[in-house]
């Protein structure tokens, strides 16, 4: 672009800066218009995480509690089993009944 040289060229000069500050102006507007969206989602999918992660604590919890219940019923099976055992050969070596 030349050296202005008269009052016309300075004021077309500082319409067009004024028209490229504006459009800058737009485009900064815009992208903080979208971070904040991003952000936003970005917390709503950490409060959802932070839900599942509960969940999944909850989960874990039960998870554990039935294996014991399960572990305690497999060892008194095994038990009754044995008694089993013990009363057939008690009564003569576990035939057919």
């Amino acid at each position: 672009m030349s050296t202005p040289k008269g009052p016309e060229d300075v004021q077309h000069l500082a319409a067009e800066v004024g028209r490229l500050f504006g459009l800058y102006h737009e485009q900064v507007d815009r992208l903080l218009t979208e971070r904040t969206e991003e952000n936003e989602r970005l917390r709503a999918e950490l409060g959802r995480l932070d839900e599942l992660q509960a969940v999944i604590a909850r989960v874990n919890q039960d998870n554990d509690r039935l294996r014991a219940e399960r572990d305690d019923l497999l060892a008194a099976f095994r038990r009754m089993a044995d008694l089993v055992e013990q009363v057939r050969h008690s009564r003569g070596g576990g035939g057919a009944g």
